[in-house]
């Protein structure tokens, strides 16, 4: 498998994938939540599962542009800096929640799908202050996991326990 179908594919089994395989993925965590679910934030110091969710789209949109050479700034995706924490929506409004997790979730898809499209060689093009392409995407594989692990942390820390089949 060439390397950017193997990185398009990693970023979707680990994101994506429908199904409990080793572990939970981002998209089995971040389910089955109401708004004021989500909106929770469980104690100083934590994030909510929607800022979260909000961060982590943020993280695999802009990438995905950066890759694509296109120019980009934090504000147009509503987040006040490069740190990428984009606020919430309305806590009441379980539409908008949705709408965030599935803009999450699309977002990871379109960047992986772009991933696997990629040479080799593309894959050693340089990103200003990023370095090579392939940096870029093994550094969202282990910022996903991340915040996917921080998903499943808030969710206990409230009782929602993430049931594993």
């Amino acid at each position: 498998m060439a390397e950017g179908a193997h990185l398009g594919s990693a970023l979707t089994r680990l994101f994506n994938h429908p199904e409990v395989e080793a572990f939970a993925t981002f998209n089995l965590a971040s389910a089955d939540l109401t708004a004021a679910q989500a909106a929770h934030v469980p104690a100083e110091g934590f994030n909510s599962i929607w800022a979260i969710v909000n961060h982590v789209w943020f993280w695999n949109e802009v990438p995905h542009r950066m890759v694509r050479g296109e120019t980009v700034t934090p504000e147009e995706f509503g987040a006040p800096n490069w740190g990428g924490w984009v606020p919430i929506g309305d806590p009441n409004d379980d539409a908008a929640w949705q709408a965030a997790r599935e803009r999450a979730l699309a977002a990871n898809s379109a960047f992986a799908a772009y991933a696997a499209t990629l040479s080799n060689p593309d894959l050693e093009r340089e990103i200003p202050n990023w370095g090579p392409i392939h940096g870029m995407f093994s550094s969202m594989l282990a910022h996903n996991s991340y915040h996917t692990c921080e998903i499943i942390s808030v969710r206990h820390m409230q009782g929602l326990w993430l049931e594993r089949t």
